[in-house]
């Protein structure tokens, strides 16, 4: 069909189709079983403990069995067969924990929960191979990260509570999904999320420090976590210049009061020195000092 210019000056934009008084709206940018993927962040939100999981040695276990009231636990949800996404980000995770200071297992744990309700535990097996021998600084990884497999209905639960949102493409038996990894307390409460394929050390580390809560990190963790607040739309932890000026304020006070030490210290020995009386003069009853026998006649 040949349009003239009037005509072809009156047709829609791209992306939408006109039916009559119908307009259709096509989203040519993202795939269908792409739509709706995304986390949402429920920070403060606690998870369920008793969710049945299976691990990879085909062990009944609980969500809760990983969260024990003294270290934090990273938690993250992946399946076994992913093509891509997932091998990125758990290589990620696995490099970056492996240059950071805090150890699995000593400091904190870890758990990757498989998406797929079909998994079984011989992948299981072998994905958790791949990723622990990435860590020969960790003796106790092994021990340390947990993957497990669990029910669909368990699935849809843990991804409620945690606000991860997935879709499962039918034609090529995949799932799109987000990158995810969520901090917990030791008492499983979401702290912090990363939702990247990159974790630099660093901020892996302040994120443990403070789903931590204080029960691990050493002095100058805790110490950096106090200049630093977590920035979601940078999606890292970033200083704050107002935390560093109380800080610094704090310590000029501190120093200041070390160093008066030793005049208020000498001005409280001064004074007694000038309360006591000379050797050989003892004082009156009303007080005075009397004067020596070479002293009567100005000698």
């Amino acid at each position: 069909m040949v349009l003239s210019g009037d005509q072809a000056s009156a047709q829609p934009a791209p992306g939408i189709m006109q039916d009559g008084d119908a307009e259709i709206v096509l989203n040519d940018s993202v795939p269908r079983e792409a739509r709706g993927v995304e986390v949402k962040q429920n920070l403060g939100d606690s998870v369920s403990k008793d969710l049945a999981l299976v691990d990879s040695d085909g062990q009944s276990v609980t969500l809760g069995d990983y969260l024990d009231g003294e270290r934090p636990l990273i938690l993250t949800l992946n399946y076994s067969n992913c093509p891509m996404l997932c091998n990125i980000q758990l290589n990620q995770l696995a490099q970056s924990l492996e240059k950071g200071g805090l150890k699995i297992g000593k400091d904190f744990r870890c758990i990757s929960i498989s998406i797929d309700p079909t998994e079984t535990d011989e992948r299981l097996i072998e994905t958790k191979a791949r990723y622990v021998e990435q860590l020969p600084s960790h003796p106790q990884a092994e021990t340390g990260w947990a993957f497990c497999r669990t029910t669909q209905k368990v699935i849809d639960q843990l991804a409620t509570e945690v606000g991860f949102s997935y879709n499962y493409n039918e034609a090529t038996k995949e799932y799109a999904h987000p990158a995810f990894l969520a901090f917990l307390t030791p008492d499983g409460v979401i702290t912090r999320y990363s939702l990247g394929v990159a974790f630099p050390p660093d901020q892996m580390e302040l994120a443990l420090v403070e789903a931590g809560q204080g029960k691990i990190g050493s002095f100058i963790d805790q110490f950096v976590l106090l200049c630093y607040s977590y920035d979601p739309d940078a999606n890292s932890y970033v200083p704050q210049a107002w935390k560093i000026m109380r800080l610094g304020g704090a310590a000029t006070l501190l120093l200041l009061m070390l160093a008066l030490v030793p005049y208020w210290l000498g001005r409280k020995g001064n004074a007694a020195a000038r309360q006591q009386p000379a050797a050989g003069h003892t004082p009156a009853a009303d007080g005075t000092t009397p004067l020596k026998p070479t002293q009567w006649f100005g000698g």
